[in-house]
C-alpha cells in the first residue's frame, strides 16, 4: 500500500491511498470464497459454485461487500501510517476502482485542533454568594411538608385552594382524540400561582365523575413550544376532590419521613443540604463564566466536520433516534449549534492549558473517581465498575478528570471578588 499525506486545511490532512491491483485481486478472491458459500446456480449444489463463476455471476456483491469490508481497514491502517488523531470517521472520497487496476481513493482526516492557550491568567470573575439563612431552611422545610402530605377526598364540588384529580387527553378541532396527549392521575391545584386561567376556570365547580371539555389558551413565552401562543382543547374526567393536609413540623414528622430523631435534625440536615448545594451552585456560575472568558480571549476556527459530527449526535439524542426532515434538523442545528461549538471550544482550550502547565491524571486518580462514584449510589456500584471496564471509557474518564484539573488550575489563578447577594435561589418557594 501506497500512502502519501498532504495538508488540506487548518485542521485537516489528505491522505492519498493506492493499494495495489494484486492485493486488490487477493481481497477480491477472499470476498468471493465468503459468498461462495452461500452460492448456489443451476447445475451446481449450494456452496459448489466454482469460484471464476462467483466472480462473474455475483461480481457486484463481490465488490460491494469487498469495499465495504477492506476500505474502512485499510484507511484505518492508512490513518496509523500517518500518524494521525482523528477526531471523527475518515471521510472515504475519490474512489476509483476496477477490478485489475490498484485501488485509489483520498481519505479526509480531520484532527484535534492543537491551540496555544492564552491569556487564562488572572481572568476577573465575581462569586455571587446566597447565604443560607433561616428563610430558606423555613421554606425548604415547607417544601418537605408539602410533597409529605396526604390528601383527603372531598365530597363537595371543587372550590379554589382545592385539588382535583383527573385524567385528561388533547382533542384536535374535529374532536377526535389524539391518543399521544392522554395522561391519567394528573392532580391539578386550583389556586396555583402558575396555574393557566382557563384551566382552574373549567374545573371550577367540578365534581367527582364529572367529564368536562376545556379550551386552553397558552401564553406566547409557555415552555412547551408546540403550545407556546396556541390554543387547545382537552376533554377531562375528575376522579376526585381533594384537599391537602399537611403534616405537623415536629419530631414525629422528623423520624417518619426522614428517619431522624427530632425536627432541629432534620433542620439541620437540610441547611447542610442547601449549603451544599449553593457551593455546586458558586461552583458552576464562576466555571462558566471562567469558560465564556476564555473561549473569548482565544478565538479559534473548529473543524467544521467535528461540528457537524458533534450536530449530528446531539440531534439523533434529542430525538431519541425518530426521523428527522429537514425544516426539523435545520431548526435543531440552529438551536444547539452555539452550544456544541462552545462545549467543542472549551474541550480544547482546558486540554491546552492542561498541556501547557504539564498537568497529568494518573491511573490511580482515575481509579479514584470510579470508586467515588461507586460508593455514592451502592445500589449502581457494580454497574458503575463493570461500565469503566472498557479501556475507552476509562481513557474518557481521564481526559474528563484532565480537563477539571485545568479548570482548577485556571480558577485558582483567576482574580476572584466575593458579591453577597440576598434575594432567593430560583426555585426555593417562599416561607408560609
Amino acid at each position: 500500500m501506497n500512502v502519501s499525506v498532504r495538508a488540506s486545511g487548518t485542521w485537516q490532512h489528505t491522505i492519498d491511498i493506492e493499494v495495489p491491483a494484486e492485493e486488490v485481486e487477493r481481497r477480491l478472491d477472499e470476498t468471493a470464497r465468503g459468498i461462495q458459500r452461500r452460492a448456489s446456480l443451476p447445475g451446481f449444489r449450494k456452496g459448489k459454485v466454482p469460484l471464476p463463476l462467483v466472480r462473474q455471476h455475483y461480481a457486484d456483491a463481490v465488490e460491494q461487500e469487498f469495499l465495504e469490508s477492506f476500505l474502512p481497514r485499510v484507511t484505518g491502517e492508512a490513518v496509523g501510517e500517518a500518524r494521525l488523531d482523528p477526531v471523527v470517521p475518515a471521510l472515504v472520497r475519490n474512489l476509483r476502482f476496477t477490478p485489475g487496476q490498484p485501488l485509489r481513493f483520498e481519505a479526509l482526516v480531520d484532527v484535534r485542533p492543537e491551540v496555544e492557550a492564552r491569556d487564562y491568567r488572572g481572568i476577573p470573575v465575581t462569586r455571587r454568594l446566597r447565604p443560607v439563612d433561616d428563610a430558606a431552611v423555613d421554606a425548604m422545610l415547607a417544601r418537605l411538608r408539602e410533597e409529605s402530605a396526604v390528601f383527603v377526598d372531598l365530597e363537595r364540588p371543587a372550590e379554589r385552594g382545592d385539588f382535583v384529580l383527573l385524567d385528561s387527553v388533547r382533542v384536535d378541532p374535529n374532536g377526535r382524540r389524539l391518543p399521544s396527549t392522554r395522561a391519567r392521575g394528573l392532580r391539578i391545584h386550583l389556586g396555583a400561582p402558575d396555574l393557566l386561567p382557563d384551566l382552574e376556570n373549567g374545573l371550577l365547580g367540578a365534581a367527582e365523575g364529572q367529564e368536562r371539555t376545556l379550551d386552553v389558551q397558552y401564553p406566547a413565552d409557555y415552555p412547551t413550544q408546540e403550545l407556546a401562543g396556541r390554543s387547545a382543547r382537552y376533554l377531562v374526567r375528575v376522579r376526585k376532590i381533594q384537599a391537602q393536609k399537611l403534616r405537623d413540623l415536629d419530631d414525629n414528622f422528623a423520624r417518619e419521613a426522614f428517619h431522624l430523631e427530632s425536627v432541629e435534625e432534620l433542620r439541620s440536615r437540610v441547611r447542610l443540604n442547601l449549603e451544599g448545594e449553593e457551593r455546586l451552585r458558586v461552583r458552576r456560575e464562576v466555571e462558566g463564566a471562567i469558560t465564556d472568558e476564555l473561549v473569548r480571549r482565544n478565538p479559534f476556527d473548529l473543524p467544521p466536520r467535528l461540528v457537524q459530527w458533534m450536530l449530528d449526535r446531539v440531534i439523533r439524542e434529542a430525538a431519541q433516534e425518530r426521523p428527522v426532515d429537514d425544516a426539523l434538523r435545520a431548526e435543531l442545528e440552529r438551536r444547539y449549534r452555539p452550544g456544541v461549538e462552545r462545549s467543542l471550544k472549551r474541550e480544547i482550550l482546558l486540554a491546552a492549558v492542561a498541556r501547557q502547565q504539564t498537568l497529568a491524571v494518573t491511573d490511580d486518580e482515575v481509579a479514584q473517581e470510579i470508586d467515588r462514584m461507586a460508593q455514592s449510589d451502592p445500589r449502581q456500584a457494580a454497574r458503575v465498575r463493570a461500565h469503566y471496564q472498557s479501556p475507552e471509557r476509562r481513557h474518557s474518564l481521564k481526559e474528563s478528570l484532565l480537563e477539571r484539573k485545568a479548570l482548577d488550575w485556571i480558577i485558582n489563578a483567576a482574580d476572584v471578588h466575593d458579591e453577597v447577594v440576598t434575594e432567593a435561589p430560583p426555585g426555593v418557594p417562599a416561607a408560609r
